[in-house]
């Protein structure tokens, strides 16, 4: 681990106002041609307290707003809901840590055109419209009702657990999840990459990169400021912060919970804790597990492209080196597939679903996910 100290620190504080909308909803439960959305505001003076949820259903079935919240409730399992029966609101909303205290007073409800543009409406009876926002947020009357400010987008728990792991690093009985984001993405995938390690005890997080470091031997990097991270190297892509744009890291159990740190010298993880690392203003996505690439070959990453995505029957790949080896890998790191140096894959002979395409030149390696239909 390199470690550069600074004689003179600045820091900057930037507020910065955003617009929230559907492009930014990450989470959907439900299906049909129509959609609409949820905002949940805890009121909580967190930095996460407000998230936003996507609903997809078909017009005519009598979807209404509480039916929506009942739906992703049952979807997510961090996710809970406590109506008053017969009155149109809630007493108990509950993401994660968040949660409502019942009784002391109730949860306000909101419909509007967008995240920005709520009216308190007449309870979660109301029915939905496509393209139209709800929400609701905590607190009706002490001391007053205030619409849901710009919420964050809600992640699934259930996206991505250790069972994706493929390859570990390190020994131990005690196991970690650290998923390091660069806040990009590829062929419409996150750049976001979940290395899983195994320790005894506990273990800080500067030992917890320190062994991804270690283990992987030229594959992962990183540099520290003070207590701050400045950038982060995973093969040949390096990401430093600058002005605005920073490290920031996060602390959880699963993909739903993250909670944001600010100082990585203090995080110590315990046995099923998570580490996030991310780059910009998203949280760590859905990362992919790349280890067992990193740890067996130099990783150089290549530009690549392949279509159609998703495919039936053949896969064409775009990149201007010359091609050395192919190999198709399920999501379980099991090889499926190896072909010689064509352009062209057959992949008629798989199974339906999402696969690893490893593509090998003599600069380096690339690596597309792509779908089987």
């Amino acid at each position: 681990m390199k470690r550069i100290t600074l004689l003179f620190l600045l820091f900057f504080t930037q507020l910065i106002s955003a617009q929230f909308t559907s492009n930014d909803v990450k989470y959907y439960v439900g299906s049909g041609t129509e959609t609409a959305y949820l905002v949940v505001d805890f009121k909580d003076g967190t930095d996460d307290r407000s998230y936003a949820w996507g609903y997809r259903f078909n017009t005519g079935n009598g979807e209404t707003f509480g039916g929506m919240m009942a739906a992703i409730a049952n979807a997510e399992p961090n996710f809970s809901i406590d109506p008053v029966s017969g009155a149109g609101f809630f007493n108990h909303v509950t993401f994660n840590s968040h949660t409502s205290v019942g009784g002391s007073d109730w949860w306000s409800t909101w419909s509007g055109t967008s995240a920005q543009t709520f009216t308190m409406n007449g309870g979660i009876s109301e029915s939905l419209t496509n393209g139209r926002w709800y929400g609701v947020s905590y607190g009706f009357s002490n001391p007053t009702s205030q619409a849901p400010e710009t919420p964050i987008a809600a992640y699934s728990s259930q996206w991505y657990d250790a069972t994706d792991i493929v390859t570990w690093l390190g020994t131990g009985s005690n196991q970690s999840l650290i998923v390091i984001d660069f806040g990009t993405d590829t062929a419409n995938i996150a750049d976001s990459y979940a290395f899983g390690i195994k320790y005894n005890g506990t273990i800080t997080a500067e030992d917890a990169l320190d062994l991804i470091a270690t283990e992987l031997n030229g594959g992962f990097d990183y540099i520290m400021s003070g207590t701050d991270i400045t950038a982060v190297t995973i093969g040949s892509r390096t990401e430093t912060a600058a002005g605005t744009t920073q490290w920031r890291t996060y602390s959880g159990t699963d993909l739903s919970n993250w909670k944001t740190e600010n100082n990585l010298s203090v995080i110590t993880l315990d046995n099923n804790d998570w580490l996030g690392v991310s780059i910009g203003t998203r949280r760590p996505f859905t990362p992919q597990e790349i280890t067992a690439l990193l740890s067996t070959k130099s990783f150089n990453q290549i530009k690549l492209n392949v279509y159609p995505n998703p495919t039936s029957d053949v896969l064409n790949i775009d990149t201007t080196e010359k091609i050395n080896n192919v190999i198709v890998y399920n999501l379980s790191g099991q090889k499926v597939l190896q072909t010689n140096t064509q352009p062209i894959v057959n992949v008629i002979s798989l199974n339906a679903g999402v696969y690893l395409l490893e593509v090998q030149t003599e600069k380096g390696t690339g690596i597309m996910k792509f779908v089987k239909k």
